[in-house]
């Protein structure tokens, strides 16, 4: 299937060998460690025709098919949107595979790449069954849990059989060292209000519908005649934009930027409209930059990324980027607002780590105290601490 020329660290040649004997199993390990190294040193090792499923298309061509190559694997098979080639080993998103389970059935094994993504409803439905008829399956994740609890149903099936905390990853040096920047951006008095008003609107909602935000959408107050939780889960979308948006954000971003002058810069978000606006007011300010999310056209995704560091140096991503991109030379990552997933965090951080000698990463935090944010750098802290 390959001629490789697969060099493997100590810890990945554990997580590869345990992998094989278990046959069906999930690798849990933080980003930046070579997850996807390690699934195509298993897929050497098992000599399968076999399946690649992955979250986004931008994984296939800026991750997957570049690293199979570069390891000698031939006549690779894509299967998306945009190309329908199969081969010994082919890659697919989850959107394909889920439309076209069939897909499984030609193939020994399955690398389930971002595993926690098979607990939505419809890949449990039409995927999961598949994939308990296969002899060989390996999902990956940094976590597989899901708050939902979906994961129960997949990992009861292929179980965890090696877990590789972010820090002990740190410790060990697997990744490259980082350094964690607290600034605290103020909100002004018309964001201050906004911010308390929707906070009143999601605290009214837990006191009437309980802590279960699932149960929110049927949840109805005969007394002011609303649905509380619909008005709840609309409040904390606006919170999540606003805070996202708060004008000092964008003058400490500029201030970070201008101190890694010539360095390659990630910044997340939650929202689009946001990383649009500190776009514009970047742009203004003399720096070149460029936005990526899920609004991108595909042909212009990678034409970003193969832009990053040329034409520009600073890249503006609202979720689309935390699965998957493998630039090693990033080293600075600046966060202006966040979901509370665990995961995600793990994610964003990963961004930046990718070892690289000599390089030591820093990852800036940009939060509005007296809000939720605050606790960002303290959940931050205590993952890389966790071993």
């Amino acid at each position: 299937m390959s001629s490789s020329s697969l060099v493997l660290r100590d810890y990945q040649k554990e997580a590869v060998e345990k992998a094989f004997v278990a046959r069906r199993a999930t690798i849990k390990a933080p980003t930046g460690v070579g997850k996807t190294i390690i699934a195509i040193a298993w897929l050497e090792r098992i000599e399968k025709d076999a399946l690649v499923i992955v979250p986004t298309q931008a994984l296939i061509y800026q991750a997957w098919y570049p690293k199979l190559e570069e390891y000698g694997f031939k006549d690779i098979g894509q299967y998306y949107a945009y190309a329908k080639k199969f081969g010994p080993v082919t890659i697919t998103t989850f959107a394909s595979a889920v439309s076209h389970p069939t897909l499984l059935d030609s193939v020994d094994a399955v690398v389930v790449d971002e595993i926690h993504h098979l607990g939505a409803r419809t890949a449990l439905t039409r995927l999961l069954p598949k994939l308990k008829e296969k002899e060989f399956v390996l999902g990956l994740s940094s976590v597989p849990e899901r708050e939902d609890k979906s994961h129960e149903f997949f990992l009861s099936e292929f179980p965890v059989c090696y877990d590789l905390s972010l820090g002990t990853a740190l410790e060990r040096g697997y990744v490259s060292p980082i350094h964690v920047i607290e600034i605290p951006a103020q909100m002004n008095k018309r964001e201050r209000d906004q911010y308390n008003a929707l906070t009143e609107k999601i605290q009214r909602a837990f006191r009437l519908c309980g802590p279960e935000i699932s149960r929110w959408m049927n949840c109805y107050d005969p007394t002011t005649r609303q649905y509380l939780g619909r008005l709840g889960i609309a409040a904390m979308s606006k919170r999540k934009k606003l805070l996202s948006d708060v004008e000092s954000k964008r003058e400490a971003v500029l201030r970070i930027i201008s101190e890694h002058s010539g360095k390659r810069v990630i910044l997340f978000s939650e929202s689009v409209p946001a990383i649009e606006h500190m776009k514009l007011f970047l742009k203004d300010n003399g720096i070149a930059c460029e936005t990526f999310h899920a609004g991108t056209e595909p042909w212009r995704r990678q034409e970003i990324l193969t832009e990053w560091g040329k034409k520009f140096d600073v890249l503006l991503s609202c979720r689309a980027l935390e699965e998957g991109l493998d630039v090693k030379e990033v080293g600075i990552g600046i966060l202006i607002t966040s979901g509370k997933s665990k995961r995600q965090f793990i994610q964003r951080l990963g961004r930046v780590i990718r070892p690289l000698e000599g390089k030591e990463a820093k990852f800036y935090v940009v939060y509005s105290p007296q809000t939720l944010e605050e606790t960002y750098p303290r959940t931050i802290t205590k993952l890389l601490r966790t071993t």
